[in-house]
């Protein structure tokens, strides 16, 4: 079972870096729903204040550093947008990388300086190095690993044949959670053999992600009982004590290769069919039968036997 949907407008940027140079240019977007009116009109904010602004792109031209701030639209009478940071500085090398990163999602640094050429780039997570080379720009596939602490060193030309080594500003990268961990439930806390079990797997797709597309898979005992699909139930018409076991399930989006698991539910058919009852009772009724004829029999050669001595 999928939670989650895209409930409010969302600022993209354009270029796609959260941290910019004096003078260079970036547009902001507010995307809305695929059923959002196109003629609606729309407002933007920066740092909760009104801006000028009331088209679905806004320009930044030539930024300054007093363009520095948290950035939200609205569309028409819609909620804002969630706050996106934009952050425009002066120094000589600056890492960039996106204002938010998703699970699955490529994840692509830049060590970027405006106007000195530059020799030799290497990027830094915790202190490690990660990579060193001749080009500035690094892309990594986004996964909750990836959060840290990242910076990059690049030597910048400052004679015609000397290079020297200039230090970017650390910045801390959180990869955004697409959807927690699934759970596995059942509609039933006790199944009888025959009756219907049916198994759903939970999760919620992040708001901002909300037409990601999501696929489902079971297992019993580790063993696949029903492959990916689009349906979040698996459901066993008539369930057997053999249907008992460990059970989990996979939810995935395919269109980034994110796959996680659910915790095991243990399941346990109890056995004994309404048919098994229903012969049980009409066994006792047999029994019962047979020993009240055992007794009238018994019964009537006693009396027989006790008239024919008197």
């Amino acid at each position: 079972m999928i939670t989650g949907a895209l409930v409010r407008p969302v600022v993209s940027f354009s270029p796609n870096w959260a941290t910019i140079a004096k003078n260079d240019s970036i547009t902001l977007t507010c995307t809305v729903g695929p059923t959002a009116p196109l003629s609606q009109r729309y407002s933007w904010y920066r740092d909760n204040r009104r801006i000028n602004g009331e088209e679905r792109s806004f320009i930044i031209g030539k930024a300054e550093e007093k363009d520095s701030g948290n950035y939200q639209c609205q569309a028409g009478t819609s909620e804002r947008s969630d706050p996106v940071r934009l952050s425009v500085t002066n120094d000589r090398v600056i890492l960039q990388a996106p204002p938010s990163v998703y699970e699955g999602d490529p994840l692509t640094l830049r060590c970027y300086n405006p106007y000195t050429k530059a020799q030799n780039v290497t990027f830094y997570k915790d202190n490690v190095t990660i990579s060193s080379s001749l080009t500035d720009t690094l892309t990594l596939v986004g996964s909750m690993a990836m959060n840290g602490t990242y910076t990059c060193i690049k030597y910048l030309q400052r004679h015609a044949i000397r290079y020297s080594p200039y230090t970017s500003a650390e910045i801390v990268i959180t990869i955004q959670e697409l959807f927690p961990r699934p759970e596995i439930r059942a509609a039933n806390d006790s199944v009888q053999e025959g009756d219907v079990l049916t198994l759903s797997c939970h999760t919620a797709l992040n708001p901002a992600r909300g037409a990601t597309q999501l696929q489902f898979a079971f297992y019993r005992n580790g063993h696949n009982v029903q492959g990916f699909s689009s349906s979040s139930n698996y459901t066993i018409q008539s369930a057997r004590p053999q249907d008992s076991g460990n059970y989990t399930c996979d939810t995935a989006a395919p269109s980034v290769s994110v796959t996680k698991g659910s915790p095991g539910l243990s399941i346990h058919i109890h056995g004994g069919t309404l048919r098994d009852r229903r012969y049980t009772i009409e066994n006792t009724i047999r029994l019962a039968l047979a020993v009240c004829i055992l007794l009238s029999g018994s019964l009537l050669s006693y009396c027989h036997i006790k008239r024919q001595v008197n």
